[in-house]
């Protein structure tokens, strides 16, 4: 018999399905790792977390602390996971536990065990291949295959040990509401297209999905772009195939029935398929993010991507408070709004739920907002303040109103990494480098590729100076959620995905949207083959000039939105943006001011039947004339 759904994610948050009915819980979580905290303060922390206003404690359940050695586990002690079930319980929260089997926590290998990696049939392999080994405090330790049968084995193994802890405390009539299913599914971080994973079950799933035979490529062969590009985009297909198969086992186990998530790596959204994992895993995926301030322009730009994309519901699901030892701050210098501002740019572009990491201070970790005793760092006091305002404004229920969607085409970014020039090297690594506009393409030697990013950024920017709110969607997008917008822009240069091009050939013909491409005209598809028709005459061209006259761009794209309301708009400085979320009946409750410049105070055009307040300072700014003046420096939340 099926069992029955205890829990869902929807469009706002968490619903716990009960006998008397349905109970809607906001995801607003704090991680506490219960295995490096004393049982002795299990109580006083779980207590200091729920006073912050959160409503769910996330925690990890390590594998490599719970089986040291091959079926021998330990739940004792530390370890008791069961007991901090029940005190989570007891302290009025709800429990995330994220098995894995990937967790990172900065603990050795990930938390995979040493015993599990031992196993060359476990292994993943370079495209030599050898073992695929990764360096990372405190030694370097062999990756394993997410398409090995033997790993899927042992991983469900291991999920059946868990669910046989946790089985007693599942909701309704328990704490456990959610289910991560792995971490930051990346191919840890070693995403170089030619690097791995070659091991012979991989190669199998690459057959399956690309109905290629032979050899997959082991480098960049432009006399067989097809097999490259195909290679290329079968790492999105594995690791989605991987989640899915996570998911079944811990269905199989005895969780089904329970939400289940994933969660995406910090870095640009064009290294996953967000889409894909969310399909595999039939649950939301969010973002993770640790994010110096300097690159919280960007940051909004994937939260406004996740916001559009994500299904049910958009949450981010590590919000860096404090940091890992490995690497220096975020921020050099005294920053006591950094950690603040950092959540509120997520929630400006429209996440809805997060979980703060990490809540309770533990080892490998420094500048978490509660102590090991359970007592709440003074550098923590905006959490109470922020859960309580957006719980008085019922924030998951707001909605902002968004005329023109943005593509975030992937067919030249993929050619960016199919020819980057210091394969094997992981662009990931380009990205925190910084090395241009373009990212990890400018390693690439595909011009198109580098255009087509730098184009997505001029759109981004160029909107945002005309104050245009435009959300950011995937090329797999269909025609439906396409045509929810007045207008879509495609960045295009001489490529485009051949079935984003049938759908936006019917939104042009049937009148749905206003559809606009360019600079260039493609004539190739994702796979380099010609295109037999062209795009009608209905579908517009961006000017060619416009990647260097963003205001002439912004000017030319702000005719796409139509009529905007002048309310909630910045008259000056042109570094300011709004951000306004309204309830159900369009009234404005929640009002976000983002200036990607130096201080400033900005003029904005208001409701004159508005009182502006801010929950963190107290302070109430009063609409004259239609107009409200409001110093910003950084991200001021007003309600």
């Amino acid at each position: 018999m099926e069992a029955r759904q205890r829990t869902r994610f929807d469009e706002r948050g968490l619903i716990v399905i009960g006998p008397s009915g349905e109970r809607r819980l906001p995801f607003y979580a704090g991680a506490m790792h219960y295995w490096r905290v004393d049982p002795t303060r299990w109580a006083a922390c779980l207590k200091a977390i729920h006073a912050l206003g959160l409503t769910c404690v996330e925690t990890y359940v390590p594998w490599r602390v719970h089986e040291p050695a091959p079926g021998q586990y330990d739940w004792s002690g530390a370890n008791d996971l069961a007991k901090f079930l029940e005190l989570a319980r007891a302290a009025g929260l709800s429990v995330v536990l994220r098995p894995g089997p990937h967790i990172n926590a900065e603990l050795t290998a990930f938390g995979f065990p040493d015993h599990l990696l031992a196993d060359p049939a476990i292994q993943a392999r370079t495209a030599h291949g050898t073992p695929a080994w990764l360096p990372s405090p405190p030694r370097a330790w062999p990756l394993p295959s997410y398409a090995s049968a033997a790993f899927h084995a042992k991983v469900k193994a291991w999920f059946a040990e868990v669910a046989r802890i946790a089985a007693p405390h599942l909701a309704p009539e328990g704490p456990v509401v959610a289910l991560g299913v792995d971490n930051e599914a990346q191919m840890f971080f070693r995403l170089g297209p030619y690097d791995l994973d070659y091991h012979p079950e991989a190669v199998t799933w690459w057959h399956e999905a690309s109905g290629i035979e032979g050899t997959p490529p082991r480098a960049w062969d432009p006399a067989d772009v097809g097999r490259c590009i195909s290679w290329v985009r079968f790492k999105e297909q594995y690791l989605s195939r991987a989640l899915g198969m996570f998911a079944h086992a811990l269905d199989d186990v005895g969780f089904r029935g329970i939400a289940r998530f994933h969660n995406l790596p910090p870095g640009p959204l064009g290294l996953s398929d967000l889409r894909g994992a969310q399909h595999a895993i039939h649950g939301p995926v969010g973002l993770d993010a640790y994010t110096p301030r300097a690159e919280f322009r960007e940051l909004r730009r994937r939260a406004i991507q996740v916001a559009t994309v994500a299904s049910p519901v958009p949450i981010a699901f590590e919000i860096g408070v404090g940091f890992f030892p490995w690497f220096p701050p975020l921020d050099a210098g005294d920053d006591p709004q950094r950690e603040r501002d950092h959540l509120l740019t997520l929630l400006s572009g429209g996440m809805r739920g997060f979980n703060l990491y990490m809540a309770v201070e533990r080892d490998r970790w420094f500048g978490a907002a509660i102590t090991k005793d359970g007592v709440a760092e003074p550098h923590a006091k905006w959490i109470p303040q922020l859960t309580s305002t957006l719980a008085d404004i019922d924030w998951p229920s707001l909605r902002r109103t968004v005329p023109i969607a943005l593509v975030d085409t992937r067919a030249d970014a993929r050619f960016g990494l199919a020819t980057n020039a210091v394969d094997p090297m992981t662009p990931v690594l380009a990205e925190v480098l910084g090395l241009g506009h373009a990212g990890a393409a400018e390693l690439g030697t595909d011009a198109a590729a580098l255009a087509a990013r730098r184009w997505h950024a001029a759109i981004c920017a160029a909107l945002e100076l005309a104050q245009v709110p435009y959300a950011i969607i995937d090329e797999a997008a269909t025609e439906d959620e396409l045509a929810r917008f007045r207008a879509v822009i495609v960045p295009t240069t001489t490529r485009l995905d051949r079935g984003l091009a049938i759908r936006l050939r019917a939104l042009a013909e049937h009148k749905r949207a206003v559809v606009v491409i360019g600079p260039g005209t493609p004539v190739h598809d994702e796979l380099d083959q010609p295109y037999v028709e062209p795009l009608p005459r209905r579908i517009g061209k961006i000017r060619e000039g416009s990647l260097d006259d963003i205001p002439g761009l912004a000017e030319d794209l702000s005719a796409l939105a139509g009529e905007l309301p002048e309310t909630w708009q910045v008259e000056r400085p042109d570094t300011v943006r709004c951000f306004a979320y309204a309830d159900a009946a369009g009234t404005a409750r929640a009002i976000f001011l983002v200036n990607d410049g130096k201080p400033a105070t900005a003029v904005l055009l208001a409701d004159e039947r508005s009182a502006l307040r801010d929950p963190f300072t107290g302070e109430t700014f009063h609409v004259t004339s239609g107009k409200v003046s409001v110093p910003v420096a950084g991200v001021r939340l007003l309600v």
